[in-house]
């Protein structure tokens, strides 16, 4: 049952979706590495800025998911997007490597405030009615909007940068990435709150919950499938570009074709995350993660074979995330309590962050080496064989 038409959460969950909708507006999301690259960057050093990004969310994780629980969730969010939105700013005026790494870092940090937090918020908000098996159908159908809604964005934002320059969809985007906050501060607060919880009451949380089954080999197995997944972001674009003048696309309107491709991936996406809870009642979360390592791989494989497999392979992709994500956090939410939930997710959220710097690092030295391509194949060899070791050491689902 649709929760949109259920009573007094009718208007707070109609909010959330108008909230991540300005969550998912993106004039840069095709443009964002094109722009760094284009500034004399190596696929080395955008590896090493993606670390800086990763590595920034493994340190705010922790404490903001403890502020959300301590302070109010909703406000971390409202915190986090204001950060976002001075930090999308700085990214278009920056010109230099360490220019980069700081709004990387700020950027983050900024993240973090609305990771954890922004789905312990909603999972709260069904909780007042007994709605929680609602979670993955609006955290799906929400992130299935702001995708489409990103998509056209995106299309937008290639035009804009071949018309003008690379900075103008970034002050774009911030522009609507502030509009999040008066809709988050429209919103009344969820969830329990409680003046005892601690520090040290959330480190014990933390440890009960993450380092003990059901949650222990989940946990592991997700950082995997996201560690790899995540390494599309760093070559997607300048492969798309490759193809797109392969194909016999000037090279004067690449960022518009690179958008339009992104415009298709997101709609995908967004087509598969509306979805999620569907998918998770027909196939099973068990059989999701089962299978979608081996999809992942299958499709980075095929990508030094023939290069316009990169479109169907970089959409599948983003379906992957996405509805990894949703169901994902539907099964931590399942095993958390209230109190100590932003806190939990938090702490998942650094262990999957964590995960990615090692791979990153690595993809961008062997990208320079070989070629993008190579390294997505390669490394989703390495997926596969890392998910079969962990469903036979310990079953994460």
């Amino acid at each position: 049952m649709d929760v949109l038409r259920r009573g007094r959460l009718a208007t707070p969950i109609a909010k959330y979706y108008a909230y991540k909708s300005t969550e998912y507006v993106s004039f840069t999301a095709a443009i964002w590495i094109l722009f760094v690259r284009s500034n004399g960057l190596s696929f080395a050093e955008v590896g090493a800025l993606n670390s800086i990004w990763w590595l920034a969310l493994v340190g705010g994780e922790i404490p903001t998911g403890y502020l959300g629980d301590r302070l109010g969730r909703r406000n971390a969010m409202a915190l986090g997007t204001g950060i976002i939105a001075v930090s999308t700013v700085a990214m278009g005026l920056s010109e230099t490597f360490f220019q980069f790494a700081t709004v990387y870092a700020a950027w983050a940090v900024g993240q973090t405030f609305r990771s954890g937090s922004g789905d312990a918020w909603l999972y709260d908000l069904l909780d007042e009615t007994q709605e929680t098996h609602e979670f993955a159908n609006v955290r799906g159908r929400a992130t299935g909007i702001g995708l489409a809604i990103g998509a056209v964005t995106t299309l937008a934002g290639g035009v804009v940068a071949d018309a003008t320059n690379y900075s103008v969809p970034f002050f774009a985007t911030a522009a609507v990435t502030a509009l999040g906050i008066p809709i988050l501060l429209s919103v009344p607060e969820s969830g329990d709150s409680d003046d005892g919880f601690t520090p040290r009451t959330a480190l014990r949380v933390i440890r009960e919950k993450l380092t003990r089954p059901p949650l222990r080999g989940f946990v592991v197995y997700f950082a995997l499938l996201f560690g790899v997944v995540n390494m599309v972001y760093i070559f997607d674009q300048p492969i798309l570009r490759d193809v797109a003048l392969d194909l016999g696309v000037p090279s004067s309107a690449t960022n518009t074709a690179v958008s339009a491709s992104y415009a298709v991936f997101a709609l995908v996406a967004a087509a598969a995350t509306y979805r999620a809870g569907w998918i998770g009642d027909r196939l099973g979360v068990r059989r999701w993660f089962l299978l979608a390592p081996v999809v992942v791989a299958v499709s980075y494989a095929a990508l030094p074979v023939f290069g316009p497999l990169a479109f169907p392979a970089f959409a599948l992709a983003r379906g992957v995330t996405n509805v990894s994500g949703v169901l994902g956090n539907q099964y931590v939410n399942d095993r958390v309590d209230s109190v100590g939930r932003a806190t939990v997710l938090s702490a998942a959220g650094m262990l999957y962050s964590l995960a990615v710097v090692p791979f990153e690092l690595a993809g961008g030295v062997v990208a320079d080496i070989v070629s993008p391509t190579g390294a997505l194949a390669a490394f989703g060899g390495v997926l596969v064989v890392g998910a079969g070791i962990l469903w036979v050491v310990d079953r994460p689902v």
